[in-house]
Formats: C-alpha cells, sequence, structure tokens
C-alpha cells in the first residue's frame, strides 16, 4: 500500500534511530534565500521532515544497509533555532524539499542496539513553485520498495552534495527516541541559497530526531520504514586535521550538542 507524504507527520514506536556523527566543529552560518517573487531574507536553519525506506543484510547485527529517502522543509530559522523566520512564502508560495539515496555498514552495539555506519550519502535539494510535487513511500516490508516524488516537471534543483564527510546511526530497543546527523560537502546551485558558500568548501549538516521506526530487527530485511524531522545547517569545512578527529572520540560529544526542533 502506497502512501502518499505532501506534509510528513510525526509518528511514534518501540525502536528509535540516529545518526550521530562528530561536531561539526564550526558554528553555523547565516545565508540568504531569495524566494521565487519574494524578498531575499537571512536563514541559518531549515526544518524538515522526511521518510526513508532501508534494506538491510546482517546477522546479529553485523552487515551492510542501503536506504532511500525524501521529505518537505518546512521553515527557516535566524539567528538561532529559537525563532522562525516570518514572510518566507515556504509553503505558501512555493515547496522545497530533497531527495537522498545512502548506504554503509551495521553493528551491534549491545542491549538490542545497532550503530549503522554510512560510507556513501548523496543528496539533491529542490524547489517546487507549483507546490504539486508528492512523496510517496511504498509499504514496510514490500520487496522492490522505494521512495519516490511525483509532478516534478516544473521543479528547479537548488543544491546538491558533494560528497560524505561523516554519517552514523544507531537504533535502540524502548522508547528511547535518538537523533541523527550527516555532514556532507554541500554545494548551491541557481541563486536560491546564496551567501558565503564556498564550492566544495562548505558543511552541510542535517541533524535532528527520528520519531518512528518500522520493521527493523537486527538481522536481515527489506524496507524498513524511518520517519524523522530535523534541521539543516551550513558552516565552513574544518581544516583537513581537524577532520580527522570527526567520527573518531568526539561523537560522543554529538549528544552534548542534540538540537532541539521547537514547534
Amino acid at each position: 500500500m502506497l502512501q502518499s507524504l505532501k506534509r510528513l507527520g510525526v509518528l511514534t514506536s518501540g525502536l528509535a534511530m540516529t545518526l550521530t556523527t562528530g561536531l561539526a566543529l564550526a558554528d553555523p552560518f547565516a545565508f540568504t534565500v531569495t524566494p521565487p517573487g519574494g524578498s531575499p531574507f537571512q536563514a541559518t536553519f531549515i526544518d524538515f521532515s522526511y521518510v526513508a525506506l532501508v534494506d538491510q543484510t546482517a546477522t546479529a547485527g553485523t552487515g551492510t544497509f542501503t536506504e532511500e529517502g525524501a521529505g518537505f522543509f518546512s521553515s527557516f530559522r535566524h539567528p538561532n533555532l529559537n525563532t522562525v523566520v516570518s514572510n518566507t512564502g515556504i509553503n505558501q508560495n512555493y515547496n522545497l524539499y530533497a531527495t537522498y539515496t545512502g548506504g554503509g555498514t551495521v553493528a551491534p552495539t549491545g542491549n538490542g542496539g545497532l550503530t549503522a555506519t554510512f560510507n556513501t550519502f548523496d543528496l539533491k535539494m529542490f524547489l517546487d513553485p507549483n507546490k504539486n510535487t508528492t512523496i510517496t513511500a511504498d509499504g514496510v516490508g514490500a520487496p522492490n520498495g522505494s521512495v519516490t516524488t511525483a509532478n516534478t516537471a516544473d521543479d528547479i534543483q537548488v543544491g546538491s552534495s558533494a560528497g560524505l564527510i561523516a554519517g552514523e546511526a544507531h537504533a535502540f530497543p524502548g522508547l528511547a527516541n535518538g537523533d541523527f546527523d550527516v555532514q556532507v560537502k554541500f554545494n548551491p546551485t541557481g541563486g536560491f541559497l546564496s551567501g558565503p558558500f564556498v564550492l566544495g568548501l562548505t558543511l552541510g549538516d542535517f541533524n535532528g530526531v527520528n520519531t518512528s521506526l518500522q520493521g527493523f530487527s537486527t538481522g536481515s530485511f527489506t524496507d524498513g520504514r524511518i520517519d524523522g524531522s530535523g534541521n539543516l545547517s551550513f558552516s565552513a569545512i574544518p581544516e583537513p586535521s581537524s577532520l580527522l578527529l570527526i567520527g573518531s572520540g568526539l561523537a560522543a560529544l554529538g549528544w552534548l550538542r542534540r538540537r532541539t526542533v521547537h514547534a
């Protein structure tokens, strides 16, 4: 059964998955958004909700996974996560969404938990001026399922990833909802996003919480589903010596900077 997701809802379940990596090591910078038919404004964060389907091949939590997903952006925030920018036109004059694919390895973390480490992550961001694009996820456990978009003929690509920096996920049994963090090199295109972006040297940090995880286990499965929400920020990519620390011993510090996305 297909479920259309023009607006992604917040769900709950008994298992949560997080993508927790190292720190961005640089403060998010303010950037300029130039919406179609509107006035430019400043933003520091963009809120989003998403859905993803995961295939896993594993024994007792050790193995590999692939993932595909998509989600809509809902609001801009500036200068911090407590302040929503008004009169941006998003979801009124246009929609903004992204699609992605990724994959990597999984390993057990004890107490029934899993750690998933990304080694690939490719993302594209699109502007939908007619607000008619839909996101559809196939049912949990469906063979050869996918997350697809429709009504995209008028859509304009406004950004894309240009290489994975770090990405990690944890799955915990029980009601412990975690956070996620995937960091990529990000390149804007077309002028919708502008400001202190430097091609190949800007870090896009996708950070937030997974609110529902269905069809997952420590073994092999097809089309397990994740629903979640979070925010996107941008910063300068650290020096190579600092990058060596990302995803290593500093990963635990990610819990200290967990971002709370306010309603």
